[in-house]
């Protein structure tokens, strides 16, 4: 004979998590060995003892501590307000990105390819609407609002004030993988950003407009106390067959150069165009006929109560509460029985 498990669910956002009640049921050692759970114990013609009853967590629900294979299945409806319909296709409606930042006030979406900062300029445009996945913090849908034409950097509306988020600064990139600020004032700025980013494991870091192709792009950096001193490990870049790729940092000697370094955090970013928003009734919405004319009731009652008339507002409201009603009638599982009747002659 199976345990009986009890689930219920809770919603965070758009995430439903569904948890299990401990209790004690299902907890408990085989007459036979290599059987962890009443059903297959038994099945195996083995003897279940269970474990003892008593305790303090009996009765809380957990996180389920078994899978459920063919045996849970959840049902919801939703009202989206923007469909995706990108197709997919590398380098048309799908790109690869290595990360985010800020500039002091939008969020950014960093890219690099295999030999050269990629353009973006005829990938995307000002207004466009784009889906992130594969950030945890952004993934979801997003506005561009400028696409930094050759710099590698997209920015977007979304709103986003990363401390520190960029600082411009004059120095020297040198072989050893250092980048040196030359001046007392670029000095300061350096060990700012520096101090800022060491409550990080590995810290990383975009930059752009370096007169060297080999310094500008994505870098992880290594921990370096010289005041005013960047150290350089790696580069990420993205290939030709869009696979993430990290190799060690190798600068040649330059004279000073000026840049714009921005505080990165390195990702792995899916963007996909081809997002229709819901922007007028035109937008075909994902209702069924029940929740559509709970909707019309619904505006009904408001304007019956706009206009002061009572009787008519709670006439709609429970008109509006009976097609929802119908609506997750509509949901029961089973036959539905009817009672028999004779035919008249």
């Amino acid at each position: 004979m199976a345990s009986k498990k009890k689930y219920s669910y809770y919603i965070r956002g758009s995430q439903i998590a569904i948890i299990e009640e401990d209790t004690g049921l299902g907890s408990g050692t085989c007459s036979l060995s290599n059987y962890k759970n009443q059903s297959a114990c038994e099945n195996a013609g083995g003897t279940w003892t269970k474990a003892s009853s008593s305790g303090g967590d009996l009765g809380i629900y957990k996180s389920p501590i078994e899978s459920i294979s063919s045996g849970l299945e959840i049902e919801y409806a939703y009202s989206p307000r923007y469909t995706l319909e990108a197709t997919g296709t590398e380098g048309t409606d799908f790109h690869r990105f290595l990360g985010w930042g800020s500039d002091g006030a939008n969020l950014l979406l960093f890219t690099f390819g295999a030999a050269a900062v990629a353009n973006l300029s005829s990938l995307f445009a000002a207004d466009d609407w784009i889906y992130i996945s594969g950030s945890g913090r952004w993934s979801g849908l997003h506005q561009v609002k400028s696409t930094g034409g050759t710099t590698g950097i997209l920015t977007l509306k979304t709103k986003c004030n990363l401390k520190p988020s960029k600082i411009t600064v004059t120095g020297t990139f040198a072989t050893d993988e250092t980048f040196n600020g030359d001046s007392a004032a670029a000095d300061m700025d350096i060990e700012a950003f520096k101090d800022a980013q060491a409550y990080r494991g590995t810290s990383y870091v975009f930059i752009e407009n370096s007169a060297a192709t080999v310094s500008n792009g994505l870098f992880s950096l290594s921990t370096d106390t010289t005041s005013g001193q960047l150290t350089f490990a790696n580069k990420i870049t993205i290939d030709a067959d869009g696979d993430y790729t990290s190799t060690a940092a190798a600068f040649s000697a330059e004279s000073a150069d000026e840049v714009t370094i921005y505080n990165a955090f390195y990702e792995q970013i899916s963007v996909y165009e081809g997002v229709e928003v819901l922007q007028d009734e035109s937008f075909e919405l994902d209702i069924t006929r029940y929740q559509a004319n709970a909707i019309v009731y619904y505006l009904k009652s408001k304007m019956a109560e706009d206009a002061g008339d009572i009787e008519k507002r709670e006439f709609f409201l429970r008109e509006f509460k009976r097609q929802l009603e119908k609506g997750n009638s509509a949901l029961k599982r089973g036959p539905y029985i009817v009672q028999g009747f004779k035919e008249m002659r």
